[in-house]
C-alpha cells in the first residue's frame, strides 16, 4: 500500500495538448509584434536616410548658387567707392552689371571681375537655371566665355544636379526683397542713391527612387557689391 502510495507522488505529468497550443499562439504573437516593430524601425531609418541624401544634394546645389550670386557685380576698383558717392560717375569704378533674372524666375544670369583687374567686359559671365530633360528636372550652371543666354541649348550649360539621383522639380528665383536708399543729397539736385540687392532662391525636389521623399530650401542671399545709381 505505502509503495504504491509513493509512485504516484513522485510521477511526473507533462503539459496538455491546450497548453501547448496556447504557450505556442502566445509565442507567436510576441514574435509578430517584434517582427513588425524591427520593420517599422527599418523603413523609419531607411525614410531618414532618403531624407538626408535628398536635403544635402539640395543644399550643395543652393550653396553654389548662394556663394557665386554674392560676389556678383565683383569689381577690383571696388575700393574707390569708399568714401567716394561719384565712384560710379567719376570713372574710377567699372560696375560689372546687375543680376539678370529671367521673366519666369527659373533662371539667372550676372557678371563679375573674375581676374580681379578692375574690368568685367571681357570675363566669363555666371548663371544657373532650372530645364526639364525627358521629364526630369536639373540645375544646369553656365561655363561659357560669351553672353550666357538662358534660352539657349548651348552645350555651355553643364549640369550641377545628378539627374540619376535627383529631380528638381522647381527654380524660383526673384529681387523682391531689394531696395533703393539715397545716400547723397546736397539739397540742389546732386543726389546718388544705393540699389541695396536682396535675391531669393526657392529650390525644390525629389528622389527619383521614392519620389515621396520631396524637400524645397529657400535661401535669401545680400549681394555684396552694392549699385550705385
Amino acid at each position: 500500500m505505502n509503495r504504491k502510495f509513493v509512485n504516484r507522488k513522485t510521477r511526473q505529468s507533462g503539459m496538455t495538448l491546450v497548453e501547448i497550443l496556447v504557450a505556442m499562439v502566445l509565442s507567436m504573437i510576441t514574435t509578430g509584434a517584434m517582427l513588425g516593430l524591427m520593420s517599422s524601425s527599418l523603413s523609419s531609418t531607411a525614410g531618414i536616410v532618403q531624407q538626408t541624401k535628398l536635403t544635402d544634394d539640395l543644399r550643395v546645389a543652393m550653396m553654389m548658387m548662394s556663394r557665386d550670386l554674392r560676389r556678383s557685380n565683383y569689381t577690383a576698383d571696388s575700393i574707390h567707392c569708399y568714401a567716394n558717392p561719384d565712384c560710379a560717375f567719376d570713372g574710377s569704378l567699372d560696375m560689372a552689371g546687375d543680376v539678370r533674372i529671367s521673366d519666369a524666375g527659373d533662371c539667372f544670369v550676372f557678371n563679375l571681375d573674375r581676374d580681379s583687374d578692375g574690368d568685367a567686359s571681357a570675363d566669363p559671365p555666371g548663371g544657373f537655371r532650372w530645364i526639364v530633360n525627358d521629364g526630369v528636372g536639373e540645375l544646369q550652371t553656365w561655363v561659357g566665355t560669351g553672353a550666357a543666354d538662358c534660352d539657349s541649348a548651348d552645350l555651355k550649360w553643364r549640369a550641377v544636379t545628378d539627374t540619376t539621383v535627383l529631380d528638381v522639380t522647381g527654380l524660383q528665383v526673384d529681387d523682391a526683397l531689394s531696395y533703393q536708399e539715397v545716400i547723397f543729397d546736397d539739397g540742389d539736385g546732386t543726389q546718388f542713391s544705393q540699389r541695396v540687392r536682396r535675391i531669393r532662391i526657392l529650390i525644390s525636389g525629389r528622389l527619383r527612387s521614392n519620389e515621396s521623399v520631396q524637400r524645397t530650401l529657400e535661401d535669401v542671399v545680400k549681394l555684396r557689391n552694392n549699385v550705385y545709381l
